[in-house]
């Protein structure tokens, strides 16, 4: 069975074990390099984690590996601002070897996102689902 975890549950527990299985649903945001979920709904945000003198943007990076799937780049700027629950391997920075004073860097560009996630599936969350969640 997949874990269903929220975004911000993610950024609080970055300790977990990582490249488990994972469904993580949230607002997917679109970057120039790619894309990144953020956690739903918007009033409950957490800041991003920090470590030394690093911030970390409050998000999970999206990332598409060299495995079978490949974006579809056209279906995802169309579901930006959206909700959307992914299915996928999920890494933290926490897993990552450290770089002297640099520290251990992070995921999607310059590093800034603690956490990501590697998709095997990305489905958009319907309204039927958002009223179902919500009783």
């Amino acid at each position: 069975m997949t874990a269903r975890r929220s975004v911000n549950e993610v950024l609080a527990d970055l300790g977990s074990p990582d490249e488990q299985p994972l469904e993580l649903e949230g607002i997917l945001e679109a970057h120039a390099e790619g894309f990144e979920l953020l956690h739903y709904p918007k009033a409950e945000r957490m800041s991003g984690p920090q470590d030394g003198e690093h911030q970390y943007r409050a998000g999970v990076w999206v990332g598409f590996g060299n495995g079978s799937l490949q974006p579809n780049r056209d279906a995802l700027n169309r579901w930006v601002g959206k909700r959307v629950r992914i299915h996928g391997i999920l890494s933290s920075y926490l897993s990552l070897p450290p770089f002297g004073s640099l520290g251990r860097g992070g995921f999607g560009p310059w590093g800034f996102w603690p956490a990501q996630i590697e998709p095997y599936s990305v489905q958009r969350v319907t309204a039927e689902e958002r009223r179902e969640a919500a009783v």
